[in-house]
This record gives structure tokens, C-alpha cells and sequence, in this order.
């Protein structure tokens, strides 16, 4: 009868789009697992360098200059998004983009951007600088916002090589799961659990202290050590 084929019809239907959300989201998944983890050896390296360039063979032309490089300074970009899933109204548009600075022949910063667009006034961005020497390149670790804010649409977390082993873990444990969440990742708590935690209605604390923080208590100045 026609209804059963039909029926039979949009059963096919359905199994094929679910099937390709699946494999479209695992593979987005895999491929930022993949770079976040790249982050981490980098950061752990003895000569990050010499591994950013086994990166850029690696990536090919997926991990490409931006306009403007020098031979003096350049920076490179890789970008990963869930733009086929996000296509067919299913969830939210989800992306994240890494930038690598060089400056005369070194690897000096590795810069990420995750966020994700929602239908509201304020759609929720978090940013990670991981500084590729001792000093010079950054802070030790810097969070904000920090202590207690109402601050739950823009994050940004610094450290260099000098950070903990908790606080360069904590920096880097992006939610996945905003590639696939149905409602959407809604604030930077969702995008970095591992950073910030609610502490009352419509405010937000840091699970760390970093120097802002360190600051603002003590009155102080910071230390050389800092920097």
C-alpha cells in the first residue's frame, strides 16, 4: 500500500540523516580532541618549533598563514566547526579556531577561540593563550573573569610554559559536547567547565586564581615570576 511505502520511505530518510549527524559530529569531535591534544604536547615540548612545523605538514593547507604575514612574523590558522550539523537546524553553530604566532623563525603563542552562536542577545566565547616559552611570552596563568562576576558570555584563560600541570589541563578541557548539544552550550561554564562554576543566580566564579586575582586581593604588584 502506499502509506507503507511511504513509511518505509522516510524510515530510509531518517536513518541516513541520523546516520550522517553522527558521523559528521564524531568526526568534528575527533579532529578538535585531536588538535587540543597537539596544544598540550606542544606546551610540554623542548623544541616547539621543530613540532609546529611537523604540524603544518602534517595539516597541510588546512593549517594556513593569514593575510598580512611577514618574513618576520606570521600566524597560521586551523578552524573546525559544525557547520553540516548546524545546517539542518539540529543544534547551534559551534566553531573553534587556532591560531599559531612565529616571530623571526620561533613559535611564540598558540591562540584559541571556541564559541558558538545562539538565537539570543549574547552568544558565549571562550579564548585560551598558551605562551611556547618561559618568559616573555605571556603570563604564568591568568584567568577572567575571576573571583565572583556576572561576567558569563566572554572568557579567556592565559599561561605559558611555567603553569601547572592543573592549570594548563584545566585551560585546555574544552566540552565537546557543544558540537552536538541539541539546547546549546549557553554560557562560558558550558564551553570550560573546568575554569569557571555557577555561584548564584546569573553569576559565575573561577575554579582557579590567577594573577588578576592574585592582584585585586592582595593590592600588590605582581612579581617577576608572573611575567
Amino acid at each position: 500500500m502506499l502509506w507503507r511505502k511511504l513509511a518505509l520511505v522516510a524510515a530510509v530518510i531518517l536513518v541516513v540523516c541520523t546516520t550522517f549527524l553522527v558521523i559528521s559530529v564524531w568526526k568534528t569531535r575527533t579532529d578538535v580532541a585531536m588538535i587540543l591534544n597537539e596544544l598540550r604536547e606542544l606546551g610540554r615540548s623542548q623544541d616547539p618549533t621543530a613540532d609546529f612545523k611537523m604540524l603544518q605538514r602534517k595539516y597541510g593547507s588546512k593549517l594556513s598563514p593569514i593575510e598580512g604575514c611577514t618574513p618576520q612574523n606570521c600566524e597560521y590558522k586551523i578552524a573546525f566547526s559544525n557547520r553540516n550539523v548546524s545546517a539542518l537546524r539540529v543544534v547551534p553553530y559551534v566553531e573553534m579556531n587556532v591560531w599559531f604566532e612565529m616571530y623571526k623563525g620561533s613559535l611564540l603563542f598558540a591562540m584559541l577561540e571556541y564559541r558558538t552562536a545562539l538565537k539570543g542577545p549574547n552568544s558565549p566565547v571562550v579564548h585560551v593563550q598558551q605562551g611556547m616559552c618561559g618568559h616573555g611570552c605571556g603570563v604564568r596563568f591568568d584567568v577572567n573573569p575571576h573571583g565572583i562576576s556576572q561576567q558569563m558570555w566572554n572568557g579567556i584563560v592565559e599561561f605559558d610554559t611555567r603553569a601547572t600541570a592543573e592549570q594548563r589541563n584545566s585551560a585546555l578541557a574544552l566540552n565537546l559536547d557543544c558540537f552536538a548539544r541539541i539546547a546549546g552550550c549557553k554560557d562560558i561554564i558550558d564551553l570550560l567547565p573546568t575554569m569557571w562554576i555557577h555561584s548564584g543566580p546569573g553569576t559565575i566564579s573561577s575554579r582557579l586564581v590567577g594573577l588578576s586575582q592574585k592582584l585585586e586581593d592582595s593590592h600588590g604588584f605582581p612579581s617577576a615570576d608572573d611575567f
